[in-house]
């Protein structure tokens, strides 16, 4: 067993990695010059104007405590956190085939997970906005899909500049000069410039929030896992209030050794699989919210120093637990490398 300053200097080194590595996930779009919107106030040629796809609404549950090794757990996440980061949530109505936004929160198992932050990294808000400003202001497809290429690209450059993140002015400027020639005159692309900026700004805030509470969390560590998913599915739940249409994923990064709300590993001694699945079913009563829609991906259950057989009991348990509330779709990954 590590000692607790083992475990937090590992977690440390972890995070830095990861924060490094999502440093290099800038990509760079060309933009094409285009004429002023003046030459070019023609309707859309009898073409429907692209609706936005349903979005896509992502917690992430991370496990950091002593059963886990929090290395690894960081590393399963990695590659799913940097799209995020580097501004891909903004997603593509107007591409060929169209990209839903992307939405993702992060929440802590800790010895109450109830005190953990839930840390917003991005909204699927801003590319609404955005959305809803190029549908009113482009007078053609081809400058709609010119303009969210745009934006794509200004966002995926400022959001890790410091400078432009502390200064709204300078950062307004910079990404109309990004946007370069398009069917809007520079004047009007400062409200959207405007929007970008405030949430690479935001994204920087909670990724603060992050690192800071993974380097110093300030409350005790532990394994609620049950208090970690209960509250995530909340706030999915009133995220699928706000957004019907809203594709939901859980992304649970643990072992799932909870030793707090359901003491598992004593509980699950000596029983039969029958009588997990049994146990789960009763711990998990009846919703009242419906989790049908929401889709689990268990990601790195095996970064654990829990043996292998109560392993395999606590996986059955919430297997039958996320069934009894609705919950079918459940998949386990290593990471979530092409996820």
């Amino acid at each position: 067993m590590l000692s607790k300053n083992s475990v937090k200097a590992v977690r440390n080194n972890a995070f830095r990695a990861l924060v490094v590595g999502l440093s290099g996930a800038a990509l760079v779009m060309s933009l094409s010059a285009c004429s002023p919107v003046s030459s070019l106030k023609s309707a859309y040629e009898g073409q429907p104007f692209p609706q936005m796809p349903a979005p896509e609404v992502a917690t992430y549950v991370l496990d950091l405590s002593g059963s886990t090794y929090p290395t690894a757990q960081l590393e399963a996440l990695g590659s799913g956190i940097t799209d995020f980061i580097a501004g891909q949530s903004l997603g593509n109505p107007f591409a060929q085939s169209p990209v839903a936004p992307r939405g993702l929160s992060i929440q802590f198992v800790t010895k109450n997970s109830a005190q953990a932050p839930r840390i917003l990294l991005v909204s699927t808000k801003t590319s609404q906005s955005l959305y809803e400003y190029i549908k009113e202001k482009t007078p053609n497809l081809e400058g709609a899909l010119q303009l969210w290429d745009g934006f794509v690209n200004a966002r995926t450059q400022i959001w890790q500049d410091s400078a432009l993140e502390a200064n709204q002015a300078d950062c307004v400027i910079k990404i109309v000069g990004m946007l370069g020639r398009q069917q809007l005159l520079p004047d009007a692309l400062k409200f959207p410039a405007g929007i970008i900026c405030q949430d690479a700004k935001q994204t920087a805030i909670s990724l603060k929030r992050l690192q800071d509470f993974v380097a110093n969390p300030g409350i005790e560590m532990g394994s609620d896992v049950k208090g970690a998913v209960e509250a995530s599915l909340r706030n999915l739940a009133t995220a699928k209030a706000e957004n019907p249409s809203a594709r939901l994923t859980l992304v649970i990064a643990s072992d799932l050794v909870d030793e707090v709300s359901l003491t598992l590993p004593r509980r699950l001694k000596g029983i039969d699989s029958n009588g997990v699945c049994e146990m789960a079913v009763q711990d998990a009563g009846n919703v009242a919210n419906d989790y049908s829609s929401v889709n689990v991906v268990i990601v790195g259950a095996r970064n654990s120093k829990v043996n292998v057989k109560t392993l395999d009991q606590v996986q059955a348990y919430w297997t039958c637990y996320l069934n009894q509330i609705g919950i079918t779709n459940v998949t386990e990954q290593s990471d979530l490398s092409g996820f």
